[in-house]
């Protein structure tokens, strides 16, 4: 399971080193691009969930007055930060990625691609759905 992870992340790095070269910062792009996909799936599971039970899909903080930026904090620490904290540890910790790349060869970006798109089209398709009917 865990190699299907790191193929999407070869692909991800690969991408990025592409676009930002080898000395510019791709790695912070690629941890936060990969972290925030990673958010929107944990909001599909959440969404799905809701449906069957009373699962609450953001937790409210009251930080502030304003219940945006208290939303916006509440999101930010469910949704982003653990998957930062996570894929720091299993990717960029003790440079692990060059070992990842030489383990698992690049697949062209597809891989990457694909994820993204699937990612986004699972939550993004039912609301274009309740839209419509």
């Amino acid at each position: 399971m865990l190699s299907i992870y790191y193929k999407i992340w070869v692909d991800a790095i690969t991408q990025e080193r592409a676009k930002k070269g080898m000395d510019g910062s791709w790695k912070v792009f690629t941890i936060i691009s990969m972290s925030l996909i990673q958010g929107v799936n944990l909001l599909s599971l959440l969404f799905i969930l809701r449906f069957f039970t009373d699962i609450p899909i953001l937790f409210t903080l009251d930080l502030t007055r304003d219940k945006a930026i208290n939303a916006f904090i509440a999101g930010l620490l469910v949704f982003l930060i653990p998957f930062v904290i996570l894929n720091y540890l299993l990717i960029f910790n003790n440079d692990r990625y060059n070992k990842l790349m030489n383990l698992y060869p690049s697949r062209g970006r597809k891989l990457y691609r694909n994820y993204v798109l699937i990612s986004l089209g699972i939550i993004v398709v039912p609301f274009v759905f309740k839209l419509i009917f």
